[in-house]
C-alpha cells in the first residue's frame, strides 16, 4: 500500500492544460460580466487562486475557475472604494 505522501505529492505542479482550461473558463465569464479589467492583473490573480486551490487537492477546471471568480468578486467588493480611486497602472501587455 502506498504511503499518503507518495499517493499525492504536496508540491505536484499544476498541468498547463488544466490551468489554461481553468483560466479560459474564468476569463470568459469575467470578460462577459465586465469584471476582467485590467486583464493582466485579473489573469494573475485568478492563476494564484487556482494554484492555491490545486495545492489543497482540488483538480477540476470548473472548480478552480469558480473559486478564482468568487475570490475576485469578494476582493473587489471588499476594496471597492480603493479600486475606484486608485489609478490603474499600465501593463506590459502589447
Amino acid at each position: 500500500m502506498a504511503k499518503p505522501e507518495e499517493a499525492m505529492p504536496q508540491q505536484m505542479p499544476v498541468p498547463i492544460s488544466v490551468m489554461q482550461k481553468s483560466l479560459t473558463i474564468a476569463m470568459h465569464y469575467l470578460v462577459e460580466t465586465g469584471q476582467a479589467y485590467p486583464l493582466s492583473q485579473t489573469r494573475r490573480f485568478c492563476a494564484e487562486v487556482m494554484c492555491h486551490e490545486w495545492k489543497t487537492g482540488r483538480r477540476h477546471p470548473v472548480w478552480l475557475a469558480n473559486k478564482a471568480i468568487g475570490a475576485l468578486e469578494r476582493t473587489r467588493k471588499e476594496h471597492w472604494f480603493r479600486i475606484l480611486h486608485e489609478p490603474v497602472m499600465a501593463s506590459a501587455e502589447g
